[in-house]
């Protein structure tokens, strides 16, 4: 799943400069953050990489040398950055990646384009704003069922973003958007059998 995010998001952040003249600033800038986002999950999602680290082959592999690599890169950051990215490692990037759902909507919103391509590129960065928030919130709250209402609400809003994205390339033609189709459908099948424990909540005896 993560890995599949990574290359759809490579997908936006191409599609951010096939933008007509030259680039999209909010298109860029949402793409930019997806990027962060995803060594931010990287880097910190320790409880993830230790399940990838049982497993054997290419991919495994892959994903913990872009772990190293993204620990090496983010040790600049602050210290109350860091701590916020430790306590929440999945809450935290997905709440910036976001943000790349509301580059796509401010792009739709001020651009000039077919009546087919805007609409669908609105809904697509709703929808990315909607499943995003989803799995960002299914880190922050605090109970097991509301954790595993919001994670089973996720990838159910993400389909709606991967129809919006089939709209958007079915308007555009553009490869990118046509690439990511693929890396996003086998990503939002994982997305349904992801979880996250929640520690159990302690109440105290009198």
């Amino acid at each position: 799943m993560a890995l599949c995010n990574i290359v759809g998001d490579l997908c936006y952040l191409g599609f951010a400069f096939a933008a007509k003249g030259w680039v999209s600033p909010p298109k860029l800038s949402g793409a930019a953050f997806a990027m962060l986002a995803h060594m931010v999950l990287l880097a910190y999602g320790d409880d993830q990489a230790r399940h990838i680290a049982c497993e054997s082959g290419v991919i495994s592999r892959i994903i913990l040398r872009m772990r190293a690599f993204a620990q090496r890169a983010l040790r600049s950051m602050p210290e109350k950055a860091q701590s916020l990215a430790r306590a929440k490692p999945v809450g935290v990037p997905f709440a910036m990646l976001c943000m790349n759902g509301v580059g796509l909507l401010t792009d739709a919103v001020f651009a000039r384009g077919s009546s087919l391509a805007s609409t669908s590129q609105m809904m697509l960065g709703l929808c990315i704003v909607a499943g995003c928030g989803s799995y960002a919130l299914a880190d922050f709250v605090r109970e097991q069922k509301t954790a595993n209402m919001f994670l089973k609400l996720a990838p159910t809003l993400l389909v709606g973003a991967y129809l919006s994205n089939a709209g958007l390339a079915l308007a555009t033609h553009n490869g990118f958007l046509i690439l990511a189709l693929a890396v996003f459908f086998l990503s939002n099948v994982t997305g349904f059998y992801t979880k996250i424990d929640k520690d159990p909540v302690v109440i105290a005896e009198n």
